[in-house]
């Protein structure tokens, strides 16, 4: 028997994998995302790529929280990163996993991958980034200031942090944050723009700069936009946002009294409080 050519079994390989991103291999061999949505997601890919094109990862140690498939982190390591490490719980998506090893050998690329990790127990990691992405995430999170107090500890003083998600951008209190609860894929948990800059604020992180992708629709399989009126009581436009934070140290007047979850370390006032992260 003549064995199929070496891109047929390629593409076989990547066929029997349920993606999320979606790849260009080379030579025809393609991954194709099976997301029910991903009418928005590409479109949202779109937009972080476009923010990411003013970053430079040349020769920076880059930490991607949530990294399912890998793509941002095989991206910054194509843009030059010296290493990468892509973190993910895989209790925490729909994916067996696989992808990222699949796409890690195709790719001949030397990230780090760690399936382990949740953003809830990133200071295990006991390291530092020059970069931290975390795409997609927080607005799916129970306690995103449990999560945004790890990044925190991932930080060094120069440390860049990425987010993108979901953020009330009208029909909100600027104090306002929405949680839902309830068996759906849409957001779990949305703050108005000044509320995110607060939680943020709280965990020692201070926003740098931030860039809207526009208010969010919701797309069928078929890619058409809906709008479910449940998710829309009390009309909140939900828009897409790049926030670009700095760490700091110091005073934070967020915090009358000690700071909770390691933050302590941070804040001059507690100089003798134990500098470990709370896991």
């Amino acid at each position: 028997m003549v064995s199929p050519p070496n891109d047929m079994t390629r593409q076989a390989r990547v066929d029997e994998i349920e993606w999320y991103h979606e790849f260009d291999f080379g030579q025809g061999v393609q991954a194709r995302s099976r997301a029910p949505d991903v009418g928005w997601h590409r479109e949202v890919w779109r937009f972080v790529e476009q923010q990411l094109e003013g970053i430079d990862f040349r020769d920076r140690t880059v930490l991607e929280i949530g990294a399912w498939d890998g793509y941002w982190s095989f991206w910054a390591e194509r843009k030059g990163a010296r290493h990468v490490i892509a973190s993910d719980d895989l209790t925490q998506n729909w994916s067996d996993g696989r992808g990222i090893h699949l796409a890690k050998e195709l790719l001949g690329s030397d990230v780090e991958i760690n399936q382990s990790v949740s953003v809830y127990r990133l200071g295990a990691l006991k390291r530092t980034f020059d970069i931290v992405m975390c795409f997609g995430v927080y607005y799916h999170l129970i306690d995103p200031l449990y999560a945004f107090a790890q990044i925190r500890h991932c930080c060094h003083d120069n440390t860049l942090v990425l987010l993108d998600g979901d953020v009330g951008r009208s029909g909100m209190r600027p104090d306002e944050v929405r949680y839902r609860f309830d068996d759906s894929r849409l957001s779990a948990f949305v703050p108005s723009a000044p509320a995110l800059e607060q939680l943020l604020r709280v965990s020692y992180l201070r926003v740098q700069s931030q860039t809207w992708l526009r208010p969010r629709g919701f797309f069928r399989k078929d890619g058409a936009a809906f709008q479910p009126l449940r998710y829309l009581l009390n009309k909140p436009s939900i828009g897409r946002a790049f926030t670009v934070c700095r760490p700091f140290r110091g005073v934070n007047d967020l915090h009358p009294y000690e700071p909770p979850f390691g933050l302590s370390a941070y804040d001059e006032r507690y100089r003798e409080a134990p500098s470990q992260p709370q896991l």
